[in-house]
């Protein structure tokens, strides 16, 4: 690969804006149209795998994204059938976040935990644990900012 090529390579390292390109991943990129549709502007946006075999074999399969805008968490997810499905949520439903190493038979990762409702949900990520935890500060962040 390139240096000058904007995708994640095998290892999850993130090239290029991950605003701009939605982190180098089909789904941030439909999430971050779907985002332009709805006059959100992103603030930060973080690539999912898909499972934990995810970037082993190349850059990944396209296993969604998060994001964020200063009103709402966004979230794209692909599907078995059809195009990937987008949902946000207003920041006031989402508690704290956590990002922490994943350590297993496969090879390591990084799983943001992201509570909702006061239940938590668990997303892998293969953009390495500097990219989720600038996502997990920006969250917080515009968890704290005053409504506007």
């Amino acid at each position: 690969m390139s240096p000058d090529d904007p995708r994640p390579d095998a290892a999850g390292d993130p090239g290029g804006d991950p605003v701009r390109d939605g982190g180098g991943d089909p789904g941030g990129a439909l999430l971050l149209g779907r985002m332009a549709q709805e006059g959100e502007t992103p603030l930060a946006v973080l690539p999912l795998a898909t499972g934990p075999l995810d970037g082993l074999l190349g850059s990944g399969s396209g296993g969604g994204a998060l994001a964020l805008s200063a009103q709402r968490l966004w979230l794209t997810r692909p599907q078995l059938v059809g195009g990937a499905s987008v949902a946000s949520l207003p920041l006031a439903d989402v508690g704290a976040v956590d990002v922490r190493e994943r350590r297993g038979p496969l090879g390591g990762g990084v799983r943001v935990e992201v509570v909702v409702d006061g239940r938590p949900l668990r997303f892998s990520t293969r953009a390495g644990r500097a990219a989720a935890d600038a996502f997990a500060r920006a969250l917080t962040t515009a968890r704290q900012a005053p409504p506007g």
